[in-house]
């Protein structure tokens, strides 16, 4: 199979993948709704806040994938799909086919993931940055600043 053979079987899974996540998406959107009756105990009010959060985050999830393939599918119309964005070198089909939203090749995408993997390992203290924050604003009051005169 040649590339354009593949690349368009592509794009006819990601418009249909598109469609699967919109139905889905229209679907988690109005769970996310729900209606008061009124009668519900604190528990029953708890078990459907944690059924709309879960609803919410699953829409947030299809959104987001739906963004990546629009941006897939307008790649693959203006032949600029399945080329990596930092090395320009052509992405293989066999990952293209697992991962269609990818816009980098494996070698640049371990290096990045290298990159982000020591980064990582930096740890904030955020106590002592609050500290250093209030140190920064905070002075010694005195008796001239608590008279109101």
């Amino acid at each position: 199979m040649s590339r354009k053979e593949a690349l368009l079987r592509l794009y006819d899974r990601l418009v249909s993948e598109r469609e699967l996540l919109r139905l889905k998406l229209v679907e988690d959107l109005g769970l996310t709704y729900a209606a008061d009756d009124g009668i519900n105990d604190l528990a029953e009010t708890a078990q459907l806040d944690e059924q709309i959060e879960l609803h919410t985050q699953l829409a947030s999830m299809e959104s987001r994938e739906i963004r990546e393939i629009d941006a897939a599918i307008d790649k693959i119309r203006d032949g600029s799909y399945g080329q990596c964005e930092r090395c320009q070198k052509a992405i293989p089909i066999a990952r293209l086919q697992a991962m269609p939203f990818t816009t980098s090749c494996i070698d640049c995408q371990r290096k990045l993931e290298q990159r982000r993997s020591t980064h990582d390992d930096f740890e904030a203290n955020w106590a002592s940055a609050v500290q250093y924050e209030r140190r920064a604003v905070d002075r010694e009051l005195s008796l001239s600043d608590l008279d109101q005169g």
